[in-house]
């Protein structure tokens, strides 16, 4: 008899952790609000003597673009296509806007993410056209980073195409 007791016991405890951990989750915040308050931390601990310094100003900058395609992507998972929407063509705009000779790679591939992101937010929304849109414009940005790529590895002497060139 004992032994079915404490089966009982270990079967009852189980089920208790179980509904404590699922309730834990679904009362903790959303994780959009989660990264939009580490992008506000971010944003309040930024030094405004160190602005002036391009480099220091250019990684706060890329920090922050990051936690917003963060926050788009959150929003992806919590089924809010139109605020994840907003959130990535300010960035895929942000990304575009840089001047065509000076772009890098890195930068044709985050626009790439984008893409890929707001493909994801359209086909939440049931919008075929939009993702099919936002598909195409995913391969082009992609096919783009592949080209740059192949000129900076000339640019920089890493590679050596055919017959030397």
């Amino acid at each position: 008899m004992k032994q079915y007791l404490r089966i009982v016991v270990l079967f009852v405890v189980a089920v208790v952790l179980l509904l404590v951990f699922t309730v834990f989750r679904k009362a903790s915040a959303p994780e959009s609000s989660i990264i939009a308050g580490e992008k506000k931390k971010i944003e309040a601990s930024l030094d405004k003597n160190r602005t002036k310094d391009p480099i220091y100003a250019a990684g706060v900058q890329e920090k922050l673009r990051l936690l917003d395609y963060r926050i788009a992507v959150a929003y992806n998972k919590e089924n809010k296509p139109d605020d994840a929407i907003t959130v990535l063509q300010k960035l895929i705009a942000q990304e575009e806007s840089k001047s065509a000779g000076a772009r890098r790679s890195a930068s044709y591939e985050k626009e790439a993410n984008y893409y890929e992101a707001l493909q994801a937010a359209y086909a939440l929304k049931h919008d075929d056209a939009g993702a099919e849109r936002a598909n195409d414009r995913r391969r082009q940005a992609a096919a783009r980073a592949e080209e740059a790529k192949k000129k900076e590895r000339l640019e920089d002497g890493r590679s050596v195409g055919i017959n030397g060139e």
